[in-house]
């Protein structure tokens, strides 16, 4: 785990946030080179929410490009996931993209309405394995008909949704530590948790209301991989735990895939630049956009979740000495709702350096840069 605050024996660390007041406008960020972001989305309303109120195609491009957004950008596209040609030919070369915002409920087709979902799966995985990150927003990890190959990739699926108006859910800190779970992210409090593949323990946590939940979430494992569980929730009354949020890496791949849940409503997860969604929307993009393993083989030293260490004890991101990683199973049934289920329908750089400037069209631009990373030897991205 990398960090630009401070570090601990030669291990980056991030430290958690409580309250404190951070600059307005914008994600905060560490200095990073500009980055390449492809997003494949799509849209689905089973809620019946306002264009303003619902997380649409086109919005992802509009809040990672704003410039008061934090990250800087060298070439950004969102391409419709019935619409994947163009997405198709960026990753037919390997390198020419740093992270794939995957933001797609339904399988993949061609502009010709082909069944296009397998030959996306496989450019997504030969993108992990050259080093390139994924960023899997809110249902991207949802099941339907034809993604069963991309969620076992993604490593993991979800089903049973439910709209919650009252109290929403609970966003809860696993792995706090995390560049992901604790850059400029700002807690309210903190408040007890266990389950989940999580150890019981006092973990920070935030309020989503409202909030689209997923009851059912079922981590999709591989032999060998490694998972840091990053957020996880549990609805009052008893309500079962489950994962909100993960980091993922598996031999073979050069990436990493990060999945993160809430995003249904647009107001807190796109439209507030400084709020606590789009803060970790955006540190997963410059997370899995610049951090790379070497020889493909599992990350090391992660913070595989457990409760933050004593105030008198050092932040190091080595977790817990249980080591949470992800169980699989489903992850429990419908809590109490107002909402009915509905049906499913260094010091502060990173290590990414783009080559040469854009230009013309956006798939040129994707298609025609070469990725030069500068990399630390044992995995994790260097900060300049």
């Amino acid at each position: 785990m990398w960090s630009p605050r401070n570090t601990l024996g030669g291990v980056g660390v991030a430290m958690v946030v409580l309250g404190v007041p951070e600059p307005t406008g914008a994600a905060q960020l560490p200095a990073h080179d500009p980055l390449r972001i492809l997003v494949i989305s799509d849209e689905v309303n089973p809620h019946g929410l306002s264009d303003a109120e619902l997380t649409q195609p086109g919005d992802l491009e509009a809040a990672l490009g704003d410039p008061a957004s934090g990250l800087s950008i060298d070439a950004l596209a969102e391409v419709d996931s019935q619409c994947v040609d163009e997405a198709l030919a960026t990753l037919a070369s390997p390198g020419s993209v740093d992270v794939v915002v995957y933001f797609a409920h339904l399988a993949a087709t061609g502009c010709d309405g082909s069944a296009q979902q397998p030959a996306l799966t496989a450019g997504l995985e030969a993108h992990l394995q050259a080093g390139g990150g994924v960023v899997v927003f809110h249902h991207g990890l949802y099941e339907a008909a034809g993604k069963e190959a991309v969620l076992q990739l993604l490593g993991g699926v979800a089903s049973s949704i439910a709209w919650d108006t009252v109290s929403g859910q609970d966003v809860i800190a696993a792995a706090p530590q995390h560049f992901v779970a604790a850059q400029g992210v700002q807690y309210a409090g903190m408040r007890s948790f266990s389950g989940a593949g999580v150890s019981a323990g006092d973990y920070p946590f935030f309020n989503n209301t409202p909030d689209e939940r997923y009851d059912a979430i079922t981590m999709l494992e591989q032999g060998g991989e490694s998972r840091t569980i990053l957020f996880t929730s549990a609805d009052g009354g008893g309500g079962a735990a489950r994962v909100l949020g993960y980091d993922l890496h598996r031999p073979g791949w050069g990436g990493h895939v990060v999945w993160y849940q809430p995003g249904e409503y647009q107001p807190q997860a796109l439209d507030d630049l400084n709020g606590n969604n789009f803060q970790i929307l955006a540190n997963a993009v410059v997370y899995t956009a610049t951090t790379e393993e070497e020889g493909g083989t599992t990350s090391g030293g992660e913070d595989t979740g457990g409760p933050p260490p004593a105030d008198d004890g050092p932040i190091d991101g080595s977790g817990d000495d249980t080591g949470n990683t992800a169980a699989g199973g489903s992850d429990g049934e419908t809590g109490d709702t107002d909402g009915a289920a509905a049906k499913s329908g260094d010091d502060g750089g990173c290590g990414c350096r783009s080559d040469g400037p854009p230009a013309g069209p956006w798939a040129l631009v994707l298609l025609g840069l070469g990725l030069s990373r500068r990399r630390r030897p044992g995995g994790r991205a260097r900060a300049r």
